[in-house]
């Protein structure tokens, strides 16, 4: 078996269709939204994913976080947990956790040369797995390796046909907060949406879920009684304090104060849906204690959702990237810092929700300079500047080399609009 660097392997991920599908040399290509050669893969591998123990969790926002939570206070009860999320900010060993620790560049240059041979010989005959499936299945043999006790698989997109679907039914379901986004795959109706994100409920599995729009809730409730499977809301937690700390909250099923680092009006709620997928593994005979359960809600650590990177002025990191996305971080904004105007870095893809996302974050703007996403799906920073103009709001595209330079008297400065974003602003060091 030949044996990969890892600079070759990341070469190999960088060189392969992103969200499109695969295509071959001869022309011929294999649907998106299909898991079959996915499946092939795992054949060829003998199924690692079949010998691991699962929690499963869709959504369209708060699933990283969400996903970090459960991981952490899992970790804090002595278990050992495989992690795996999507997508990456800096380097794809982000996507491979155990025990919070990200994969080695040796393991995971071993792993791509276990999968490459199985990959060239289905190309050889017309089957191309995509570059999500081909990491998914990394992740199944590096944490069966690893020998995780659980391990959390975050959906990528929808459910139905994401790459983590071909998981067995997990121990628990979550279903973060479902909202708009992905219109073009996913469908333009939350019933749609809702009903592709529900596609990751098994016969076997318990379902956990956030609060839920009306429309979702009637999918969810469908597919679990479809499914002969059980059915939980998170409680809403109760904010006793907040400030650019760390917040303190209460959950009615616990009868003392929590707390976590984790900044932004929606992490109270993720911690909660995270809390609740502890009680149903409770009851499956996990052993995690309360104490387990506190040290790692304060524990968890997850940049880029309200993450506060400099002070003086303050400069907040939010990947929200869609319109519910956008809300919350308005929401955040308006709580965190009441009555101060936002100067905003705004990079956003342009098949997103624009306008309704300039919506939400305008009011609050008191100017805003706009940047280029690295992605080939980038909105054009002058197109962006353009149309905040025509809003009444003073913006422009910005040309510098370090945004964190830029010359501003801003009172509080908020870089959002996009995950990829940071891998542009930031190294992997800063």
């Amino acid at each position: 078996m030949r044996e990969y660097s890892y600079e070759e392997a990341i070469e190999f991920f960088k060189n392969l269709p992103h969200f499109v599908p695969p295509v071959n040399n001869c022309g011929g290509t294999k649907s998106l939204f299909s898991l079959d050669a996915e499946n092939a893969l795992l054949e060829k591998l003998d199924n690692p994913h079949m010998d691991l123990k699962y929690i499963h969790v869709a959504g369209t926002n708060g699933k990283g976080s969400t996903s970090a939570f459960i991981a952490t206070i899992l970790k804090e009860a002595n278990y050992k947990v495989g992690c795996f999320t999507s997508p990456f900010l800096f380097a794809y060993n982000e996507m491979y956790k155990v025990n919070g620790q990200d994969i080695s560049n040796e393991e995971f240059a071993r792993i791509f040369s276990i999968v490459k041979p199985y990959y060239d010989q289905l190309a050889s005959d017309g089957i191309y797995p995509s570059e999500y499936e081909i990491l998914t299945v990394m992740s199944f043999l590096y944490f069966k390796d690893m020998d995780c006790d659980i391990v959390v698989m975050e959906v990528s997109m929808g459910g139905r046909v994401d790459t983590t679907n071909v998981i067995p039914a997990p121990l628990v379901s979550v279903i973060t907060p479902i909202s708009f986004d992905h219109m073009s795959i996913l469908g333009n109706t939350l019933t749609e949406i809702a009903t592709e994100k529900a596609g990751i409920i098994k016969t076997g599995t318990i379902v956990v879920s956030a609060k839920q729009e009306p429309e979702v809730v009637e999918v969810l409730a469908q597919v679990c009684k479809e499914k002969n499977v059980e059915l939980h809301f998170a409680s809403e937690p109760v904010v006793v304090s907040r400030n650019l700390k760390g917040q303190e909250f209460m959950v009615a099923e616990f009868g003392s104060r929590l707390s976590t680092q984790l900044l932004g009006t929606y992490q109270v709620k993720n911690a909660a849906l995270a809390m609740k997928t502890v009680e149903q593994l409770k009851r499956q005979g996990f052993i995690i204690s309360d104490e387990a359960l506190r040290t790692g809600l304060n524990n968890t650590n997850w940049f880029g959702r309200f993450s506060v990177i400099k002070n003086n002025p303050p400069v907040i990191v939010d990947g929200g990237h869609n319109r519910q996305g956008a809300a919350v971080l308005a929401d955040s904004l308006r709580t965190y810092f009441p009555e101060k105007k936002i100067t905003f870095v705004l990079g956003i893809l342009k098949d997103k929700e624009v306008e309704i996302m300039l919506d939400e974050l305008l009011p609050l703007a008191k100017e805003v300079f706009t940047v280029e996403v690295p992605n080939p799906r980038t909105m054009s920073a002058d197109e962006l500047a353009e149309r905040i103009i025509l809003r009444g709001v003073k913006a422009q595209a910005f040309t510098g080399d370090d945004v964190l330079e830029l010359e501003s008297d801003a009172d509080v400065i908020c870089m959002a609009g996009s995950l990829y974003l940071f891998s542009s602003l930031f190294s992997a060091d800063s």
